[in-house]
């Protein structure tokens, strides 16, 4: 830093010396031409052009031969010879000077002519002088440059802390990776803002930990459901069997089907147990789209036939997808079975597959009851339900998408959804 505070004085002193010689060259010069004009145009007597001593105060007239009439009479320079036309520095008895001579025919009606000559001497205190404004000029600008850039370097630097703070913030948001934590340099200043960022990551250990607890939860009691729930819906099963009137058959096959109702709870809970905590198998391997949706569209064909809904698929011959077979089949099944337990009757669902470049883009539509822009973006969030009447009606638990979302980004896909109250919903995935 030294060196070049260093390199750029030198610099700025020698063009700061540059421009006070050129400053002193072009005020020698002007004062002559000044006076030339004068001789030639306005006052035929040329001592009047020396009433005011400051207006030309380095400029002196000569005779053709040389003999002084008016002006400055510098003894130094008296005896240099005449140029015409041409700037120069002469250095006589260690001083130096800028002269510069020109020739004028004079005023009209006078004879002969004159030698105008412009002496100012480059001393050291006038080069000082000159050079001392010609340094603040460029210094001044360089210097607020300079302070605005270590301004706006000590301001990010200061602000590094808060970046960091904000940058974790939106990767958890976009990832959802809760693990994440702000970064805190080892050498950081113990400020407010370190405190906080520490604060902040406790916090986020002390969340991580809930929602591990809360999921280990989650996979440990759905686990320990399936025994018992398996022996009441075995139970249930014989007593309808062995019922002897409707009333005792009409009891047996609601137990029935609520136990299958919470086996199936109990399934996709342990599923997106086993997702979150990375135990979920999964065998990725090159399966013919088509002949999944094929089965997905069979086991709901009853289910469709009881509102008089038309399922149809259409998908390309040999449209290959690399994918979990059971998983994917699972998620296609789950979204065709929404959109006939939400459908309109006499309505339609559509399933279709087809190749967008190097992705395989998967299409379930219907025309039912559709989805407000209100609750779009929360239908992903496990146990939401948009109507409780109405899931409870069709034994709807709010983990279906929330599954078929985990099942999808498992297999690093993503799935969108476009629906309008009314007019039926679109889900879009690509693998």
């Amino acid at each position: 830093m030294f060196v070049l505070i260093v390199v750029v004085l030198s610099l700025v002193g020698g063009l700061s010396y540059q421009l006070s010689i050129d400053s002193i060259e072009k005020n020698v010069v002007l004062q002559v031409t000044q006076v030339t004009e004068r001789l030639s145009k306005r006052q035929p007597d040329v001592f009047e052009i020396f009433d005011s001593k400051e207006e030309f105060k380095n400029v002196s007239i000569y005779e053709m031969n040389g003999k002084y009439i008016v002006g400055q009479y510098n003894y130094d320079v008296v005896n240099i010879p005449f140029e015409e036309g041409i700037p120069r520095r002469e250095s006589i008895d260690g001083k130096d000077y800028i002269v510069y001579d020109t020739r004028t025919q004079g005023p009209p009606g006078r004879h002969g002519g004159f030698w105008i000559r412009g002496v100012e001497s480059v001393s050291s205190t006038t080069l000082l002088g000159r050079s001392a404004i010609v340094i603040m000029l460029i210094l001044i600008p360089l210097i607020l440059l300079l302070t605005a850039l270590g301004g706006y370097y000590i301001t990010k630097k200061a602000f590094n802390p808060v970046n960091n703070i904000v940058k974790t913030a939106n990767d958890i948001s976009a990832q959802k990776d809760i693990s994440k934590r702000i970064e805190i340099a080892p050498d950081s200043k113990e400020d407010e803002l370190h405190h906080l960022s520490f604060t902040l990551n406790k916090m986020l250990d002390k969340i991580e930990n809930l929602i591990k607890q809360e999921k280990q939860f989650t996979s440990d009691a759905s686990h320990e459901l399936r025994t018992p729930i398996s022996v009441i819906l075995a139970q249930g099963e014989y007593l309808l069997d062995i019922a002897k009137d409707e009333k005792e058959k009409e009891l047996a096959q609601t137990i029935v089907d609520k136990s299958k109702q919470v086996s199936k709870l109990v399934s996709r809970l342990l599923l997106l147990a086993r997702i979150d905590q990375n135990r979920q198998k999964f065998n990725k391997e090159k399966v013919d789209i088509g002949v999944i949706i094929d089965v997905a569209v069979d086991s709901m064909k009853e289910l469709a036939a009881q509102k008089d809904i038309l399922l149809f698929s259409n998908v390309p011959e040999g449209t290959i997808v690399d994918a979990d077979e059971s998983l994917l089949l699972s998620a296609i099944t789950n979204l065709i079975s929404n959109g006939i337990k939400y459908g309109n009757e006499s309505g339609h669902v559509s399933v279709s597959a087809s190749k967008v470049g190097d992705k395989t883009e998967i299409i379930v539509a219907d025309n039912g009851v559709g989805i407000s822009e209100e609750h779009i973006d929360k239908i992903w969030t496990r146990f939401y339900r948009v109507d409780d009447v109405r899931n409870d009606e069709y034994g709807s638990s709010g983990l279906g998408l929330a599954m078929v979302k985990s099942i999808i980004e498992l297999h690093g896909g993503e799935i969108t959804v476009k629906s309008s109250l009314g007019r039926g919903t679109e889900f879009r995935i690509m693998l």
